[in-house]
């Protein structure tokens, strides 16, 4: 095998030596807006680290070799070399004891093949190897609305989106109708960018590589189509050409799992009316219906009712096994959430279980409440006053129930709703005495005592007691009841003695001397005269 002499080429070592001075520029320079210092800058481009942190490898399909790139060739075997080689302006490599190679315009994989080509043929049987090591800086210029106006330096491995982001982005700006306006040996072409489409599904032929001269034009937003309903992300976004139902429904974030198959297209057929078109989601997951759509176009997909929601209820206290247990809303049974909880404990109170219902009526308010509550009993009607007690009782949100009811008529056996909760309580074995008693609290329950027993363990009536209006408020239902008609006390029963009114003294005063003027007036009016 032929050997060929050692390389000498002082001007090439001297081009390489020689400090690195970037294109200029008309206004600014990306790589400040990156946060790049400028002592950072090797002025030796043939030892140079990447000058700006890159998104990943470059493509070398992709990636077009440009005047500024610093190359690397490698030959390894009978002979090992290693020299870094920099494009010239003039778009060429020069290769040593071969010449210059036109390189610029070309893919890096397709310059690597051309060098390799053209080593090869000087060297035998000698491994050759060409790589990038160092990205160029190269001028791209940018209109529209955008806050980057004019031309800015760039590093040749940057794809628009690492540009144009939000903050450089001016008012009302288009995110998917961007255009590159690029000059090819064919001429002026115009590529379209759509960063949103981008960044919602990470599609990269959305976000193309930069390249020298590029002019990159931001319009303004002035299009639109929508998705609502079932769909990850519903919301308005800017109409492309091209778009159609399976773009929209990607930029949406995809139907969930609740959605129905049943969907509706409604479209504008003029400046005013509008024309609804019925489609199935599976057809268009499939691919056998996909529309193209229009500016103003809104796609509506339906949740499935109930989809997997599992009612529950929740038994607490006096039980073996408290907690949450699942429960059909509407046919489920006090029982069956009880024999769920493993039955009551011997400490239960089964006289007064406490069952706890949000009530139907939520937070709203109820403006005929609201006035009532501001007027007092005597500025209200009768009529009033009922509706008002009537209100009220229905927002009640608990209610109580007797067990030892409920065992012997099933009837009384509470249907469950989703949500509620049962608080069984331990015995009571007192009554709570209040009001105008002189040691209000609770009181030891005795069966067989009467109130007047339990008013007389308080303590006794206070000289303010209204002792004839004693009232009495039932563990079990809630109810308040006069004591007159209460023929037993039961644990947990509350006794209220209420104050007696001030003014019913000088009332009765008053009511009595009226009477006796109007007697003594008539007494006056029938004696004869002598």
């Amino acid at each position: 095998m032929r050997t060929r002499r050692a390389w000498r080429l002082p001007s090439i070592a001297a081009l390489v030596a020689m400090p690195f001075v970037p294109a200029a520029h008309a206004q600014s320079n990306l790589l400040d807006l990156l946060g790049a210092s400028g002592s950072s800058r090797l002025q030796n481009p043939a030892v140079a680290a990447p000058l700006v942190p890159m998104s990943g490898p470059v493509d070398p399909a992709e990636y077009m070799i440009g005047p500024g790139d610093v190359l690397q060739l490698n030959l390894s075997g009978n002979v090992t070399r290693s020299w870094d080689l920099l494009v010239t302006p003039e778009g060429t490599l020069y290769l040593p004891s071969v010449g210059s190679v036109a390189v610029a315009g070309s893919s890096l994989a397709d310059a690597r093949k051309l060098v390799l080509q053209r080593v090869s043929n000087e060297y035998r049987g000698v491994n050759i190897d060409l790589r990038l090591v160092r990205p160029r800086v190269m001028l791209v210029h940018f209109t529209g609305q955008t806050r980057l106006q004019g031309a800015l330096s760039v590093p040749a491995a940057c794809r628009v989106s690492e540009v144009l982001v939000d903050s450089v982005l001016g008012d009302r700006p288009s995110r998917r109708n961007i255009v590159i306006r690029r000059k090819t040996e064919a001429g002026m072409i115009e590529l379209p960018v759509d960063l949103l489409r981008f960044r919602l599904t990470g599609r990269r032929h959305s976000d193309p590589l930069l390249r020298d001269g590029d002019i990159v034009h931001v319009p303004v937003a002035t299009t639109h189509v929508g998705i609502e309903g079932a769909v990850a992300r519903p919301g308005q976004f800017e109409w492309a050409p091209g778009d159609s139902l399976s773009t929209l429904l990607e930029i949406g974030g995809g139907p969930l799992p609740s959605t129905v198959d049943d969907a509706m297209l409604v479209r504008f057929r003029d400046a005013t009316r509008l024309d609804s078109v019925s489609f199935r989601l599976s057809d268009v997951r499939a691919g056998r219906f996909d529309i193209a759509l229009r500016d103003g176009d809104r796609a509506f997909f339906y949740f499935q009712p109930r989809y997997h929601e599992l009612d529950h209820a929740t038994i607490l206290g006096e039980v073996h096994r408290p907690g949450a247990v699942p429960v059909e809303s509407g046919q489920t049974r006090l029982s069956e959430l009880v024999r769920a909880a493993g039955g009551f404990l011997e400490t239960a109170d089964l006289g007064a279980l406490r069952v706890f219902r949000a009530s139907r009526f939520g937070a709203e308010g109820d403006p005929e409440i609201e006035r009532l509550a501001q007027l007092s009993r005597r500025e209200m009607t009768a009529s009033e006053y009922e509706v008002l007690r009537a209100r009220l009782t229905a927002r009640r949100e608990d209610f109580r129930v007797d067990w030892n009811r409920v065992a012997s008529q099933p009837d009384l056996d509470l249907v469950l709703r989703a949500g509620d909760i049962v608080r069984v309580d331990p015995v009571l074995a007192s009554v709570r005495v209040e009001g105008e008693v002189r040691r209000p609290g609770l009181v030891r329950f005795e069966r067989g005592r009467g109130i007047s027993a339990y008013v007389k363990l308080a303590g006794g009536f206070s000289r303010r007691a209204a002792s004839t209006q004693v009232r009495v408020t039932r563990a079990v239902t809630g109810q308040t009841i006069q004591a007159k008609d209460v023929q037993s006390i039961e644990p947990g029963d509350l006794i209220w003695i209420p104050e007696r009114g001030e003014t019913a003294v000088w009332a009765n005063l008053q009511t009595t001397l009226l009477v006796l003027a109007q007697i003594a007036t008539v007494i006056v009016a029938v004696t004869p005269r002598r």
